[in-house]
C-alpha cells in the first residue's frame, strides 16, 4: 500500500509542480502572480472533455485545443487584469486575477454543470502493476510528461530568442527596456505560458479525478503552496518541493484521512514562511533604496 501511496503521490506532485512553475514564471518576470491559476487549470480540462467527449474530436486535438485556448486565455487576463493596476503601481491585479477566476469558475458552472464527468481514457481504465502496486498508466505518464516539458522550457529558455527576452526582463526590466526588448510583450508571455502549464496540468488530471467546475480552485491553492515552499524564484526547487508535498500529502491522506493531509500541508505552508519566508530553496536577496 505504501508503495503505490507513493507512486500516486509522485504524479500528484507533479502536476502541483507544473501549476506552480507558472507562478513562478510570472512573478519572476512581472513580479506578479496569476491568482487564476487553479481555474485556468480547470478550464484546460473542461475544454478537453467538451471537444473530445461532446465533438468527438481525437484526444491529441482536445488537448491541443485547450493548451492553445489557455494560452490566448493568460494574454488576456494580463493585458485586461494585470497591466492597468502594474502600471498604476497597484497591487489590484491580486484581487483583479482572483476574481476573473471566480467569473471563470462561475461562468462554467452554469454552462457545463454542477456535477463532474469523467474523461473515457483507456490510461485510466485497467491498472497496470508495478512492483505489487496497482497504479493507473496514466499515473506513470504524467512524470515523463512534465519531465519532457522541464526539458524542453529548459532549452528554449536558454537557446531562442524569446527564452534570452524572458530572462533578459526577469533579470532586470529596465535593462531589458533599454536593449529594446519589448517588456509588455514578455510579460504577456508569461502568462500565456502559465495558463498553459495549467491547461497541461488539467488534462492530465482530468480523467483521473473527474471534471468539474470547482477542480480547480483548492489546487491551485495547493500549487501555490508548493511555490512558496519550495521559493518562488527557484524552479528547481519547486520541483523538488512538488513532488515532495505531493508524496507526504498521499501518505497522510492514506493512512490518516484526507483532513490530515489538508492541515499537513498547509501547516507547513505556514511554518516555512515564518522560518524561511524565502522558501526552503530560496535566497532572500537584498535591495539598495
Amino acid at each position: 500500500m505504501t508503495f503505490q501511496l507513493v507512486l500516486s503521490g509522485l504524479a500528484l506532485g507533479c502536476i502541483y509542480s507544473m501549476i506552480a512553475l507558472g507562478y513562478h514564471i510570472t512573478f519572476v518576470t512581472s513580479r506578479t502572480l496569476n491568482f487564476a491559476q487553479g481555474s485556468a487549470m480547470m478550464l484546460g480540462a473542461v475544454i478537453m472533455l467538451i471537444a473530445t467527449v461532446d465533438f468527438g474530436l481525437p484526444a491529441i486535438v482536445g488537448i491541443a485545443l485547450a493548451i492553445a485556448l489557455l494560452g490566448l486565455f493568460g494574454l488576456a487576463l494580463e493585458r485586461l487584469a494585470v497591466r492597468p493596476f502594474v502600471q498604476r503601481g497597484s497591487i489590484g491585479w491580486v484581487l483583479s486575477t482572483l476574481a476573473v477566476g471566480i467569473v471563470v469558475e462561475n461562468v462554467v458552472q452554469l454552462v457545463f454543470g454542477k456535477s463532474p464527468r469523467g474523461i473515457d481514457s483507456p490510461l485510466v481504465q485497467q491498472p497496470v502493476t508495478v512492483m505489487g502496486a496497482g497504479i493507473y498508466p496514466l499515473e506513470l505518464l504524467i512524470p515523463v510528461v512534465v519531465l519532457l516539458i522541464a526539458v524542453v522550457a529548459r532549452l528554449a529558455y536558454g537557446n531562442t530568442m524569446i527564452g534570452r527576452g524572458l530572462r533578459a526582463t526577469a533579470f532586470d526590466r529596465d535593462a531589458a527596456q533599454a536593449m529594446g526588448i519589448d517588456v509588455n510583450r514578455m510579460v504577456g508571455l508569461s502568462y500565456a505560458v502559465s495558463a498553459m502549464l495549467a491547461a497541461v496540468g488539467g488534462v492530465l488530471l482530468g480523467p483521473l479525478i473527474g471534471v468539474s467546475s470547482h477542480m480547480g480552485f483548492l489546487i491551485g491553492l495547493k500549487a501555490f503552496a508548493v511555490a512558496i515552499v519550495g521559493g518562488l524564484q527557484n524552479p528547481v526547487g519547486i520541483l523538488i518541493a512538488g513532488l515532495g508535498y505531493g508524496v507526504a500529502e498521499s501518505l497522510i491522506g492514506g493512512y490518516f484521512g484526507s483532513s490530515a493531509k489538508e492541515i499537513f500541508g498547509f501547516g507547513l505552508v505556514i511554518l516555512v514562511l515564518f522560518l524561511r519566508p524565502a522558501g526552503l530553496f530560496g535566497k532572500t536577496t537584498l535591495r539598495r533604496i
